[in-house]
């Protein structure tokens, strides 16, 4: 049977993407321990798990959600995809065949939850000022740099159902990774280290 590669896709980029948020937000009126909550999910779960105690008159600090949207294969950013890097690695004698990186655009979609506008207005703040397109907020994922950047703002709160509209307020915004990289496999080769020649006089590679 043959071996297969496993790989989950861009969830370390996810992963990098909720350590980012809950480093770069927070509010000083909140305790440490009950500071904005980030979780990777829709909104609509959200609601129903963290969000519905706000419509019943409890007071819970801001909650950001997020989730990754369709990826972007890079047309411009990927190189052939024949044209592999070799890697040779001294006193190994193993020379590595390597695919190239696949190059994605990916953009996750965030929507943060408050009660008070202050809070909102903090939280954009912070999210935008960090990762402006002059100057991109930047994350080391799998030994590769990634760069974020946070779109304009926008009012979500008529999505909220009924009653949570007079209690919460929720804005939404993007933040783009312009280049995300997928690994690919390798192939290994010894190196030939000497010629040898058999009986018939034919050349003989010495593997070692």
């Amino acid at each position: 049977m043959p071996e297969r590669n496993e790989f989950f896709l861009f969830r370390n980029y996810s992963v990098a993407i909720k350590t980012w948020l809950s480093q770069t937000v927070g509010l000083s009126r909140y305790p440490n321990t009950q500071n904005v909550q980030v979780f990777y999910m829709t909104p609509e779960r959200a609601f129903s798990k963290y969000l519905a105690p706000v419509v019943n008159g409890e007071n819970v600090a801001p909650v950001i959600t997020f989730m990754l949207m369709n990826p972007q294969y890079g047309e411009a950013e990927n190189s052939l995809g024949f044209a592999n890097d070799v890697v040779a690695y001294q006193n190994t004698g193993i020379v590595r065949y390597v695919k190239p990186l696949l190059v994605y655009k990916l953009l996750y979609q965030l929507s943060i939850h408050t009660i008070l506008q202050s809070d909102m207005d903090v939280i954009l703040y912070q999210i935008m000022s960090n990762a402006s397109k002059n100057r991109k907020a930047a994350v080391a994922v799998d030994g590769q740099w990634a760069e974020i950047m946070a779109s304009d703002f926008r009012n979500e709160i008529m999505l909220e159902p009924g009653d949570a509209q007079d209690k919460l307020l929720r804005y939404g915004l993007d933040l783009t990774i312009p280049r995300a990289y997928l690994p690919r496999d390798w192939t290994d080769y010894k190196t030939i280290t000497d010629i040898q020649l058999d009986e018939n006089l034919q050349i003989v590679p010495k593997i070692t």
